[in-house]
């Protein structure tokens, strides 16, 4: 952040930003940098502070230096939604049908991969057998995102727009309206 950025905020200012950045809560944001507040007063005040343009500026500051560090990137995430969108349950089976070892599955697979859980199967105190629930992020909404980022949910919903007709028309010098020669309702001149 700038220095004088960082002048221009007062020091409770300066923590509010800090916490509004955890969690993005601002009513929790706004007690926790030591405002004091009674009953609904911390929501309005909260919100009052969200609208400083100079606290907005040093939260967006703020988001950047986190994500940059983070290496939070438009490219990361995308790549991200589409492991999940593109997941295929089979990468996670052998030839054979026997599952991968978990250090064998690659790295796009496991993304899409929300949990694992791994039990055994006792019978008259000796195990028998084990159990592996595998549970995959959920491709619909990982496609959607991925749509939304595309724009195609845009383009989709322009194909359905009725054309506007729109009429063309010349004027002369002199001020006499010429219509457009190419429409099919244009006078012969």
């Amino acid at each position: 952040m700038k220095k004088l950025q960082k002048l221009e905020l007062t020091p409770k200012q300066q923590r509010f930003v800090a916490e509004y950045c955890v969690d993005f809560n601002a009513t929790a944001a706004y007690v926790r940098a030591g405002y004091d507040a009674r009953g609904n007063s911390a929501e309005a005040a909260a919100s009052r502070l969200l609208s400083n343009v100079k606290v907005r500026e040093a939260i967006e500051q703020k988001q950047r230096e986190i994500a940059k560090r983070c290496e939070v990137t438009t490219e990361n995430i995308v790549r991200e939604a589409a492991a999940v969108a593109f997941s295929d349950i089979r990468k996670l089976f052998n030839l054979d049908g026997s599952p991968k070892a978990i250090h064998e599955i690659d790295d796009a697979t496991a993304s899409a991969i929300s949990s694992i859980e791994v039990g055994q199967m006792v019978t008259d105190g000796k195990v028998t057998g084990r159990t592996c629930k595998i549970k995959f992020w959920d491709k619909n909404s990982a496609q959607e995102r991925l749509f939304r980022h595309l724009g195609l949910f845009r383009k989709e919903n322009a194909s359905k727009q009725t054309p506007r007709k729109i009429g063309i028309a010349f004027v002369s010098p002199d001020g006499e309206v010429v219509p457009y020669s190419g429409h099919r309702n244009a006078r012969e001149t």
